[in-house]
């Protein structure tokens, strides 16, 4: 009952909150019917499982480390979330065992045709990188097979965030083709080791497609600044906040994959590529001007200034009225949060608490004070709080834009320069054939 009142309340609501926008595609590849098992890389705790199951029809079942559950508190609520313990070699050897006590809870969801999501690096970095697999979510699914029947799929899910511990960032969930289990049944009775090497390499390369990987960790500084570059690039309407298409993630992906080719091949244009981005980006700091300024080209622009001159009065309002769920969460996570692999997740879980108790908080004080017509205002505290974080968008856009103009009427010929620098940019990248990968 508990999860189910979360699930409806943490993805149309929280998430709309706390995420600038969400992907989620290719949901219509997955065998909804069939007992499943969602097979996600893991970089920022607690928040991926729930991003990936928010969204779908049936409730959603997690795995997380068994050491969480230690405390009796947290024991409770987990179970509540549909949580099970998995016991990892981290937890001591003589925990194992444990796993099968797990492992018949998941069986007993999944013949109800329910669903798992598990990740099965067994740990959470925020890297855009992928760590080697362990065995875990292969025996589920050989177990369930085993010893039920079962025609289990597995469903490879990438899970990219531009800012996994930011606030007001983006998150891009794609569902990647699945597999039946039971395509490796016939080699688990030759050889259980190779059909769970086999099993690791589906999920692996399923998660290879979907994930945006950066292969060297030296080139992380150039791939971060050309995604920003090429987010800049895609213009997407301004309030539409849920998205089910795969188009932004590809072009992610292939900025990411063609930095990896040409570390492989080409040294000599990574490098070039490198000083000219960190030059520009210099250029762009000396400057005061940010990429998207020099490269959106924002229709409405009168209407975006009116907007924040008559927006200004509802946004005063929205800000004080939600001056509390606004401050508490950021600095309670500020103050307490030190992995930033916990900041999101303890963020959100926060702000969703504390909001289920202020908002009744305020009708009721509203109705006191003012009667049935304050209490019907207090009805829109949410939605001026919500109007605040666009508005502050516009106006940070809006200033910037106005310093840009303010540039290109005093320095058109630098302007030009610097648009004319990140085009050149863009063309190299733009050059770079992946094609050629296979050759």
């Amino acid at each position: 009952m508990f999860s189910r009142f979360l699930k409806f309340i943490i993805p149309p609501f929280t998430f709309r909150v706390f995420f600038r926008r969400i992907f989620y595609s290719n949901l219509k590849k997955v065998p909804l019917e069939k007992p499943l098992l969602f097979a996600g890389n893991h970089q920022n705790s607690f928040m991926d499982g729930v991003l990936v199951g928010s969204y779908l029809p049936q409730p959603i079942h997690f795995l997380m480390r068994a050491d969480m559950f230690k405390n009796s508190v947290a024991r409770f609520f987990l179970q509540e979330l549909n949580v099970s313990p998995v016991y990892r070699f981290e937890e001591g050897l003589e925990n194992v065992h444990k796993n099968l006590e797990t492992f018949k809870g998941i069986y007993s969801i999944l013949k109800q045709n329910g669903n798992y999501v598990v990740f099965s690096e067994g740990i959470c970095v925020q890297q855009k990188r992928l760590q080697k697999l362990r065995k875990g979510t292969a025996r589920m699914a050989f177990g369930a097979a085993e010893e039920y029947g079962l025609d289990v799929h597995i469903v490879p899910v990438g899970i990219n965030y531009t800012y996994p511990s930011k606030f007001r960032k983006e998150v891009l969930i794609n569902f990647h083709e699945p597999f039946s289990v039971k395509e490796l049944q016939e080699l688990y009775k030759i050889s259980p080791a190779k059909a769970l090497l086999a099993f690791n390499q589906r999920v692996e390369a399923g998660l290879q497609e979907q994930v945006i990987i950066v292969d060297n960790p030296e080139n992380d500084w150039l791939v971060e600044h050309l995604l920003i570059m090429g987010r800049n690039n895609y213009i997407l309407p301004f309030f539409k906040w849920r998205f089910d298409s795969d188009n932004r993630r590809l072009l992610e992906k292939e900025i990411a994959e063609k930095i990896n080719f040409i570390d492989k091949t080409s040294k000599t244009v990574l490098n070039s590529l490198t000083v000219n981005v960190k030059r520009y980006f210099e250029i762009l700091a000396k400057n005061k001007l940010k990429d998207e300024t020099i490269a959106r080209k924002l229709d409405w622009g009168l209407i975006r200034y009116l907007s924040v001159i008559f927006g200004f009065p509802v946004f005063v309002i929205g800000y004080l009225s939600n001056l509390i769920p606004y401050v508490v969460p950021r600095l309670a996570c500020n103050l307490l949060i030190k992995d930033p692999r916990f900041y999101s997740s303890v963020y959100i879980g926060i702000g969703t608490v504390l909001y289920l108790f202020y908002f009744p908080v305020v009708l009721l004080i509203a109705g006191i004070i003012g009667g049935w017509i304050w209490f019907l205002l207090g009805l829109l505290v949410p939605l001026t709080g919500y109007f605040v974080l666009f508005y502050q968008e516009v106006v940070i856009e809006r200033f910037q834009t106005f310093r840009f103009g303010l540039m290109k009427l005093r320095n058109p010929k630098q302007i030009s320069e610097i648009e004319l620098f990140r085009q050149e940019i863009l063309t190299v990248l733009g050059e770079i054939k992946l094609d050629n990968m296979s050759n």
